[in-house]
């Protein structure tokens, strides 16, 4: 079965209102210090070689600088997509939009939370870096920005499942001139993946089925799965199918799992549960009622994120970096309110004092001490002290055992070891003045997972 896919550019139900051009128009005040663009990406096989690229995104009118009119409220969003081919260097795809936002009076405002856009590409068989660029037109410094690898793959022979969409309604539909219509659908992508009770409450994912045998029946089991790898809430319903490439489309109620990041997963199996294909992909739950079982064990307790503003939130994730990992920093950028960075701040303290991130005896008022020593120590005339060499290694294994200090001379340049004599049967570090203003970089350690150069002592040697 071909599946139809329909191209198009810009998929806002927008209102347009001619602007008096004498009209004094005025700034409407927000709160809001960041302008958020939320961007996610779904594959689906076109033929044997090559893959429809669904790139949706959301924009954030509470989020965004808009005026004031007797109209009512207006701003614009300029909206960049490009697509280069990894192989060649070439783009493929450069494509600009601009994304009006109207809206006629603060209910209207309060009411439109977010805005979705969908574009798709076809592309053949490579690997692709998709970058996408979103700029408050009313205030360009204001601009937000994701990007990603996309590796378009052949088709196989047996059974295989696309992208799993998740989405924040899908309904039957059998408008073919709806922007959001796709095979008897109305699919409404969900860009940033954040779903709960005040939120979406409803998880709908959309994906597709290729290669099945007609006339057997297969088992389509949809699930939430924690980090734990336990399974907190599934579906399994049984299909037989009378064609080899269909849709599937499946709903869950996610409001009493706790907050926290989750996988989504689809696996096909036949009756007897041997599994035939599966797919996966991150999803964030927030539930702020659900009582979680990992956010009550912060030392701190519950109350110590009271009165954090939006930019105090993130400073303290910035400073979090050195125990972060990569799918925490994609879910703190998808969060877009007080309460729901509150909440992930309280579960990611919890799993590093839980040491689940590898790090030993490490809570977050040891490690906020140490990003203040480092900060009053380290600081140079660049760079805030804990963003350092040793601001990092500080933070990270506390203070040395013995420090070995060797000052400036004729023919070397200062450095320093130190000794950490409690850490994998005692290791050293070894930092180095390279540029003479006062910042010592790393440059060898004998720590598993640091900077190993044997040859270290070549950069003492000053050059003539």
């Amino acid at each position: 079965m071909h599946m139809k896919r329909i191209q198009w550019y810009s998929c806002l139900i927008l209102l347009f209102c001619l602007l008096s051009l004498q009209m004094q128009s005025q700034t409407m005040p927000t709160e809001q210090s960041r302008f958020v663009l939320n961007a996610d990406y779904s594959r689906f096989w076109q033929n044997d070689s090559t893959m429809y690229v669904e790139i949706s995104t959301a924009v954030y009118p509470s989020l965004t600088v808009l005026k004031q009119d007797s109209l009512g409220y207006h701003g614009k969003i300029d909206l960049i997509i490009l697509i280069q081919d990894t192989s060649s260097g070439v783009f493929v795809h450069t494509d600009r939009f601009n994304i009006p936002i109207n809206l006629v009076d603060s209910t209207s405002f309060a009411r439109t939370k977010s805005l979705v856009n969908n574009t798709t590409y076809a592309l053949r068989c490579g690997t692709y870096k998709v970058s996408v660029f979103g700029i408050d037109d009313f205030n360009r410094v204001r601009r937000d920005s994701s990007f990603f690898m996309v590796d378009i793959v052949k088709k196989p022979d047996t059974v295989a499942l696309s992208d799993i969409e998740l989405c924040s309604n899908i309904t039957e539909s059998s408008d073919q001139k709806d922007i959001f219509y796709k095979n008897t659908y109305r699919v409404t992508p969900n860009p940033n993946c954040v779903f709960g009770s005040t939120t979406s409450p409803l998880v709908f994912t959309y994906m597709e089925l290729y290669n099945l045998k007609t006339g057997m029946t297969y088992a389509v089991k949809a699930q939430i799965v924690d980090s734990k790898g336990a399974v907190k809430k599934y579906r399994t319903h049984l299909r037989r199918f009378s064609m080899p490439n269909v849709v599937d489309v499946t709903t869950l109620n996610i409001t009493a799992i706790s907050s926290g990041k989750y996988n989504y997963e689809v696996v096909i199996s036949d009756t007897i549960g041997n599994e035939i294909a599966k797919s996966q992909r991150s999803i964030f739950l927030y539930n702020p009622n659900v009582q979680s079982t990992q956010a009550t064990t912060l030392s701190e307790g519950s109350a110590v994120y009271a009165g954090f503003s939006m930019d105090e939130l993130a400073e303290e994730f910035r400073i979090a970096k050195y125990v972060t990992q990569s799918e925490d920093n994609k879910a703190f950028d998808k969060l877009t309110t007080v309460e729901a960075r509150q909440e992930f701040l309280q579960n990611f303290w919890t799993r590093v004092e839980k040491e689940e991130l590898g790090r030993l005896n490490l809570t977050r008022s040891v490690y906020l001490q140490r990003v203040q020593t480092a900060n009053q120590r380290y600081k140079t005339y660049a760079k805030e002290g804990w963003r350092t060499d040793q601001g990092r290694v500080l933070i990270l294994y506390g203070e040395p055992d013995e420090i070995q200090r060797f000052t400036n001379s004729t023919d070397s340049k200062p450095y320093e070891i130190w000794n950490y004599h409690q850490i994998e049967g005692g290791v050293e570090f070894i930092f180095i003045d390279l540029s003479g203003f006062n910042e010592y970089i790393l440059v060898h350690s004998t720590k598993r997972g640091e900077i190993q150069d044997a040859s270290w002592e070549q950069l003492l040697k000053r050059s003539n």
